[in-house]
């Protein structure tokens, strides 16, 4: 296949995920700090909640939300920041907020327990919200995360970025970022997908999660505290967060699994989608 070829399939699939997304049952609920928390729905059962990577939105769960959908009530959401929920002003938004916008959804659905899976800084939010709602978890998917807080370097350089992005866009963050959220194998519909919801972004959501997430708390000892089930997923190729990490926590966690993901960078869960859908199947559904 030429690349004008690829070119027009990629565009022609971004189309489509689009168009995907203004049909699907999306909608707002009002809030107190923030007015607008835009999320999906679909499917019946066990409600299952999955919280996007950084700097993302809930566009990233579409393979999920097609799979997971026939056995889970599945609930994506955009964070605060992101997507179309209500924007930020690039100061910090902390895990703990996010876990309690989690929270304000499953109130306004009427949902007491559920499974609460996130990736990356997603993963992060699902351990603040372990930490503060235990009671309203069924069971954890932590994937490609960690429960470890920022070395001070790393805070510095979140913030060395935070102001970048708000001075000059994030452009280059974007272009820096791509290599190291997907691994080499990945095709160029997926690389497609991913720059367009990257670029989509507006940078004060970008500048409030950076920020956010250098003040994050270590949660380890909350992972080693809980006895609810626990996945922890780990692309084999996460250039981001060493799976060394995952395997701590697997360590940690009393009642966990360990998937690690082959061919898969760091967003395992769009890379690799039909391994990731399986691994939680297996543990939730096949094994339960």
């Amino acid at each position: 296949m030429n690349k004008k070829a690829i070119f027009c399939s990629s565009l022609v699939f971004i189309l489509i995920v689009n168009f995907y997304f203004s049909l699907a049952s999306g909608k707002e609920i009002q809030g107190q700090s923030f007015e607008h928390i835009s999320y999906i729905e679909q499917g019946r059962g066990q409600p299952l909640v999955l919280i996007h990577a950084f700097p993302t939105e809930q566009k990233l769960w579409m393979p999920q939300q097609e799979e997971l959908k026939k056995y889970f009530r599945v609930i994506t959401l955009d964070l605060w920041g992101f997507g179309h929920s209500s924007r930020t002003d690039g100061q910090a938004v902390t895990m703990a907020i996010f876990a309690e916008e989690v929270k304000r959804l499953l109130d306004q659905l009427h949902i007491h327990k559920a499974i609460i899976g996130g990736e990356s800084m997603g993963g992060y939010v699902a351990l603040a919200f372990l930490k503060q709602y235990p009671e309203r978890v069924e069971g954890l998917i932590l994937s490609a995360t960690q429960s470890i807080a920022d070395s001070e370097e790393a805070k510095k350089k979140r913030e060395l970025t935070a102001k970048t992005v708000l001075e000059q866009g994030s452009t280059q963050f974007i272009n820096d970022f791509m290599p190291k959220a997907l691994s080499p194998n990945a095709t160029v519909q997926v690389r497609d997908f991913l720059r367009s919801i990257l670029e989509s972004q507006a940078v004060t959501g970008i500048a409030s999660a950076l920020r956010g997430m250098a003040l994050r708390e270590d949660t380890s000892r909350v992972l080693a505290a809980t006895m609810l089930p626990v996945l922890i997923i780990t692309g084999e190729k996460d250039m981001l967060i060493s799976p060394k990490q995952s395997q701590d926590m697997h360590e940690l966690a009393k009642n966990s699994k360990l998937v690690i993901i082959a061919n898969a960078g760091h967003l395992s869960s769009l890379e690799q989608s039909e391994q990731w859908n399986l691994a939680v199947l297996d543990f939730f559904v096949t094994n339960a």
